[in-house]
């Protein structure tokens, strides 16, 4: 028995390679002529890639909506996020300088200018800054009264009696801490006797003048009771 192959070194003829391309069955039919083989087999070719690179971009085009869809959500996500703006300090606020407190004298101080109050937390209870504004003053009156002033535009904060930690130039926010209650300089008990040297009379004098309006201020009406 013989068989008919061809080696690497030999050519194909040229009416022979389209039956290696389709098949022997073909090529020994003889039925096609070899210019519509070759026309068919391209039309298949071509076809067979279309259909390829169609494949190929529908599913890259539902990974790009897929992948679309995800960012929009996550913009969307952090734009929710970045849309509430962060919490201000109201510069023209007024806050107690102290969370919990006792009101020791009404409405007072009219003879030296003030229209003050005196308030008490306790012994050594934190005294917190009751505007947002700058230290502007802090000294020692001609009775011993220490004095601390804190203003802004409209505002300027005085209190006396307690032991202050903040300094002439220092920037406050509200609520920030800036000493302890004590009783120095002209305290009295309940009797009306002086506490100099002993341990009583602790609380803040508390004076509010409004820059705008142009007096002091009932500081009960801003601060409560």
């Amino acid at each position: 028995m013989t068989s008919s192959y061809y080696t690497y070194e030999e050519e194909w003829e040229e009416e022979e390679w389209p039956a290696a391309v389709i098949g022997d069955s073909l090529a020994h039919t003889g039925s096609l002529p070899v210019e519509l083989v070759l026309i068919v087999t391209a039309i298949l070719v071509a076809a067979a890639l279309g259909w390829a690179a169609l494949g190929l971009i529908s599913h890259t085009g539902e990974s790009a909506v897929s992948r679309s869809s995800v960012t929009v959500e996550e913009r969307t996500d952090t734009g929710s996020e970045q849309s509430i703006p962060p919490p201000l300090f109201d510069p023209t606020a007024i806050f107690a300088p102290y969370d919990e407190y006792i009101l020791t004298q009404g409405i007072h101080g009219m003879s030296y200018g003030h229209m003050a109050i005196d308030i008490a937390a306790g012994k050594g209870a934190s005294i917190k800054s009751p505007i947002t504004g700058l230290v502007s003053e802090y000294y020692f009156d001609a009775i011993g009264n220490p004095t601390l002033v804190i203003e802004n535009d409209q505002y300027k904060v005085t209190l006396l009696h307690g032991i202050y930690t903040v300094g002439i130039g220092d920037r406050l926010t509200v609520g920030d801490e800036i000493g302890t209650e004590s009783n120095l300089g002209n305290t009295r008990d309940m009797q009306g006797q002086s506490c100099r040297g002993r341990d009583c009379g602790y609380h803040t004098h508390l004076n509010i003048f409004d820059k705008i309006a142009g007096s002091n201020i009932n500081p009960l009406d801003v601060i409560g009771n």
